[in-house]
């Protein structure tokens, strides 16, 4: 945290040397000393006494007035005509002419300090509700209307409660800050211990507010619309505006007085702070400049850049901020003005000395050389304009996709990221959203993309993978997948930075340079020149890589500088085993299909039993076996006739609808990470039920009982055979470059519709 600086006695001594009439500044001084030593003498006489102590605080209890009352003791004789001058430079006495031409700005001062001076004794929000409406009325009584004794007329209502609300969202950002240094519990206290953090820190930031809170619009409110119409026109407004803002802060600060040092301090700071507003319009620019890389601003959501300079002066009005890439056209958009939050605004309203003006928002800019332009406007028409360049710093790592699926549950910046897709509803399994798993060879998208400044740009970039879900990519055991180095200025041609949504997976091919429209078309190639798509594969051996694994993109520029992103897969290479048969009889066997139609009747399903293996391998079994480590997606069972139309059947029932996909496992191939031999079955397999296929179907008198359509290729006149052949089809969800994983299996055999005609 940032150390408030302190003005020293030294420092003192200097600033009355320099700036200061020092015989000016001691008699104001003396001036507040005599305010102030009654009061103190009168505590300290109390002091004398418990007794008496106890007897006056029974015969006066607290009351708000008194506070009024002891604010008009203290700063009233700061708000004479004499006090008043002696503050002042001889070029501020003359700029504001007469006395008597300005006599409203003197009683306004008062109410400003005391105004300030209670605020600093604010305890809780709704106490300085309080004291604003004091001050409100305290500025409506100057010109004779304030609604002190009658009922505040709807319109003075209206603007009392505008004001309240305008001074709520200048003192929010603060109470949000201060509720945010808890969460820094812990740099707070090793600041104590060092010494970063004492009594003085922060204590400029709620000062500095009431820079924020008399804009132009809360003036009005303040003093009404049409004592504001007409004094609004004079310049010595204006500078009484800035007058006022000293004195509140010059109140403030002596409210958190604790001695007479301080109270010399806080004097001294009125004095300096009055030299301002009688000083030319001030403007100048000193940040943003060089390379300069821009930064995540919570408070906005956005990237952004923070212009700094100095917007101040006498008269000041306002200033506004502008971008411009060639220094022709130029943009007032994409600043956000304090106070931040809520930031946004098209100008800043509150003088700044020394700091921000405001955030440049570079989320949507591209990376390059910018010009930034202050102008600050004055109540006379003045202007006053800087300009400042810089280049601005982009870095965008990240991974983004995957073969074609680009569709996260997160940003792409959270490590935990997933890609997920919808799986549809299918029979009985409900739809969901769940995470994807890829397998085969992966082309990876995102950015690898560093630049914007001189000097200082990619110089390579790096794919690595780690078994496992990992967070922090600093970490070792990473294997190294793909690299990628720049090098000529081929290479570094714009057509070759990874931004946006690229391939990473890239391979540096020959590229024509200099083509022509005629033979040969082309008079230069140049080897590795160009990056062409390609992909990782990831099937190596009988399983390939298959696991939960994490990918790193690492992109180092040419300072040496690292960046990274991470992103969590499932990668799935293993085999799916797809087998059918008839326990009834061999392969090519005949089928006779009285043997099932028991009875013969069209009412009475003549089911013959299809079995066989419909398994895809979990990912890693050690894991949940849940999506994706589960990505088995469905079965199903064809039948077709002598190389006819093929009939998908179903796979079960529900209340008389038939389901034609199987959406779980069907038994066990007995194996690991081995491909299953439909024609060889290992001993250890275990067969199940795939369908029943109802022998109606082919029936000429009967299929249209099965429930289901039929096309006539498939049905087998009384008294004829012909060879049939079942297909069995599974397949998992897995994103491969070919669609998913799938393995098919026949059982031909031939039918004989034995059944006597009808």
């Amino acid at each position: 945290m940032e150390k408030e600086t302190k003005l020293s006695a030294e420092t003192v001594k200097a600033l009355l040397n320099e700036d200061i009439n020092r015989e000016d500044f001691q008699f104001v001084l003396q001036q507040l000393l005599d305010a102030w030593r009654p009061i103190l003498e009168e505590e300290l006489k109390l002091s004398e006494s418990a007794e008496r102590l106890v007897a006056v605080a029974e015969k006066q209890p607290h009351s708000c007035e008194d506070e009024q009352l002891l604010a008009d003791r203290l700063f009233a004789p700061l708000a004479t005509a004499d006090v008043a001058l002696r503050t002042l430079t001889p070029q501020a006495r003359e700029a504001l002419g007469p006395i008597d031409q300005w006599q409203w700005c003197l009683r306004k001062i008062l109410c400003c300090l005391r105004f300030g001076w209670l605020l600093s004794r604010s305890r809780t929000f709704p106490v300085s509700v309080y004291y604003l409406y004091r001050y409100w009325l305290c500025i409506r009584r100057l010109f004779q209307n304030d609604p002190t004794g009658r009922q505040p007329t709807p319109e003075e209502r209206a603007d009392f409660r505008k004001l309240t609300a305008g001074f709520a969202e200048v003192f929010r950002p603060w109470l949000v800050q201060e509720a945010k240094a808890m969460d820094h519990s812990m740099e707070l206290a090793d600041g104590a211990v060092s010494g970063q953090v004492d009594c003085h820190s922060g204590g400029d930031a709620a000062e500095a507010l009431f820079e924020k809170f008399l804009t132009v619009d809360n003036a009005r409110l303040l003093m009404g619309a049409e004592i504001f119409e007409k004094l609004s026109k004079d310049p010595r407004f204006w500078l009484c505006r800035c007058w006022c803002i000293c004195a509140f802060r010059f109140g403030w600060c002596l409210g958190r007085s604790r001695s007479l040092i301080d109270l010399v301090r806080c004097l001294v700071a009125y004095f300096r702070c009055l030299r301002r507003c009688f000083q030319p319009l001030v403007c100048e620019l000193t940040d943003p400049i060089g390379c300069v890389a821009e930064e995540v601003n919570t408070d906005l959501k956005a990237l952004v850049v923070a212009v700094k300079g100095t917007a101040t002066g006498g008269g000041f009005l306002r200033y506004v901020l502008e971008w411009s890439r060639d220094g022709i056209a130029w943009h007032a958009s994409d600043f956000h003005y304090p106070p931040i939050p809520p930031g946004g605004g098209t100008q800043g309203n509150s003088p700044v000395a020394g700091g921000l003006l405001a955030y440049f928002d570079t989320t949507a800019r591209d990376e390059g050389a910018y010009t930034i332009r202050l102008t600050v406007y004055g109540v006379q028409g003045t202007t006053c304009v800087r300009t400042i360049t810089f280049s601005l710093f982009k870095q965008d790592v990240r991974i983004l996709g995957f073969d074609g699926a680009f569709t996260l549950d997160t940003t792409a910046y959270d490590p935990a990221a997933m890609f997920v897709e919808t799986v549809p509803a299918l029979c009985t399994r409900p739809s969901g959203i769940h995470e994807i798993s890829f397998g085969e060879c992966l082309s990876i998208w995102g950015s690898a993309f560093v630049g914007g400044c001189e000097g200082r740009k990619i110089k390579r970039y790096l794919i690595d993978y780690k078994p496992g879900f990992e967070t922090d990519p600093t970490t070792g055991g990473w294997i190294n997948i793909w690299k990628v180095e720049y090098n000529t200025v081929w290479q570094y041609r714009d057509m070759n930075m990874r931004k946006d949504t690229s391939v990473l997976t890239a391979s540096w091919v020959t590229d024509c340079v200099v083509p022509v429209p005629f033979p040969p078309y082309c008079l230069m190639n140049v080897p590795e020149a160009r990056l062409s798509p390609s992909c990782w594969q990831t099937h190596v051996s009988t399983c390939g890589l298959s696991g939960l694994v994490t990918l790193r993109l690492v992109v180092e520029d040419t300072g040496g500088t690292l960046y990274y992103d991470t992103q969590k897969v499932w990668i799935d290479n293993k085999p799916i085993c797809a087998m059918i048969r008839i326990d009834a009889v061999p392969r090519c066997a005949d089928i006779r299909v009285s043997a099932f139609a028991t009875p013969p009747d069209c009412a009475v399903p003549w089911n013959l039993p299809l079995s066989g293996i419909a398994w895809d391998e979990y990912i890693d079994p050690a894991l949940p076996l849940t999506r994706p480590n589960d990505n088995f997606d469905f079965y199903w069972v064809k039948v077709s006739k002598q190389g006819g139309t093929e009939v998908q059947i179903p796979v079960s029932w529900s209340m008389g609808t038939p389901c034609f996909f199987g959406t779980n496992r069907v038994g066990d191939p007995g194996t690991s990470c081995t491909p299953c031999d439909p024609a060889n079955p290992l001993p250890a397999a275990v067969f199940g039920t795939l369908a029943q296929f109802d022998l109606r179907a082919i029936d000429p008198l009967c299929s249209a009982s099965v429930g289901y359509p039929v096309p006539a290729d498939l049905l087998l006149p009384r008294g004829e055979c012909c060879v049939y052949v079942f297909k069995l089809r599974v397949q998992d969800r897995t994103y491969t470059p070919g669609g998913p994983h799938w393995r098919e299996a026949l059982w031909p055999v031939r039918i004989c519709n034995d059944l006597k005609p009808a």
